[in-house]
């Protein structure tokens, strides 16, 4: 196993993995895939990793600034994605570690995750890695004509804060 940065390279398998995870309709509220230049002006600098295992990409992980002010720039939106072949391997959990890790090395204090109340995977594997559940967003968008809920999670750095 090896991690790697997501670049123009590799994001068209990053994208496939992004797809799979919108076709599972409570992964993310994105409809569509969006191109590299989109994908990568939406995140931040660092923390944007893959997970090679035997020369194949399945699993990635990247960190959004959740605000341009100045004073959250401590704080970071995670997302994490396994491809449906590989999942229950422990990669998102290992790559989810990865990401606190970069995280910390860059100055975030906190990352924040909102996922939907049907990904109870995904809320279990953030939790395992350290987040606490602080509410929820209902009915915050709809997804294919359906309101969804939207569970927030937030891990603070006990290293800078």
């Amino acid at each position: 196993m090896k991690i790697v940065e997501i670049n123009s390279s590799n994001y068209p398998i990053v994208a496939q993995i992004y797809q799979e995870g919108i076709e599972t309709g409570m992964a993310t509220f994105e409809e569509i895939v969006p191109d590299w230049h989109v994908w990568s002006n939406n995140h931040l600098p660092y923390g944007n990793i893959a997970l090679e295992v035997q020369n194949e990409l399945v699993a990635w992980a990247s960190l959004a600034p959740t605000s341009k002010r100045s004073a959250y720039r401590g704080v970071a939106e995670v997302s994490v994605y396994v491809s449906k072949m590989h999942q229950n391997k422990g990669y998102g959990k290992g790559l989810l570690h990865e990401l606190i890790a970069i995280s910390e090395k860059n100055g975030i204090w906190t990352l924040q995750a909102g996922i939907m109340r049907e990904n109870e995977v995904s809320i279990k594997l953030h939790k395992k890695c350290g987040f606490r559940e602080i509410g929820y967003r209902e009915k915050i968008a709809k997804l294919k004509g359906v309101w969804r809920d939207n569970i927030l999670l937030e891990r603070r750095s006990p290293i800078l804060i």
